[in-house]
């Protein structure tokens, strides 16, 4: 407890899946007008529509098809271009697409914080610190949440499976 506040590292522990995770690009571009912030490249896998790849780059998006060739290795045809291979290394958590090294980003779950003394009642925490929507997929997510001091806490995450 610091501040009288906790911080807790949750790792949602999803699976890999290429049609829930957005790829951010990590070498950012750019903007125009040039006073707005850089922007960085997107790419999403059957978001809204299966088997179609949307690569958001700046002002504009490709489409085209795709298909997993492997768990971690999908081929892109962008409409108008030669084929693109993807591949998803786990150990960096990295996908390499077309030069660029792209984030994973997953859609932050819903999920409710309970603390008890004694493990054997559990109130629910209200005072939690706003989440991003986002998390980076493979890696925990920091979580706040502000509590009066007590001698000994015991916290309990209920993730949302809707």
């Amino acid at each position: 407890m610091k501040d009288g506040a906790v911080e807790l590292s949750v790792s949602f522990d999803q699976l890999f899946d290429w049609e829930s995770i957005k790829f951010v690009s990590i070498k950012t571009f750019p903007n125009d007008p040039p006073w707005f912030p850089p922007t960085r490249h997107e790419l999403t896998f059957g978001h809204h529509e299966e088997g179609i790849v949307e690569w958001f780059q700046f002002d504009y998006i490709e489409m085209g098809n795709y298909e997993v060739t492997e768990d971690f290795t999908v081929e892109a045809k962008l409409f108008g271009r030669k084929k693109i291979i993807g591949v998803f290394d786990p150990g960096t958590n990295l996908l390499k697409f077309n030069g660029l090294d792209y984030e994973p980003m997953a859609k932050t779950p819903t999920f409710i914080v309970k603390t008890s003394t004694n493990l054997e009642s559990w109130k629910k925490v209200s005072s939690l610190e706003e989440v991003d929507n986002e998390y980076q997929w493979g890696q925990s997510m920091a979580v706040r949440l502000k509590l009066k001091p007590a001698e000994q806490q015991f916290f309990v995450i209920q993730v949302d499976e809707d």
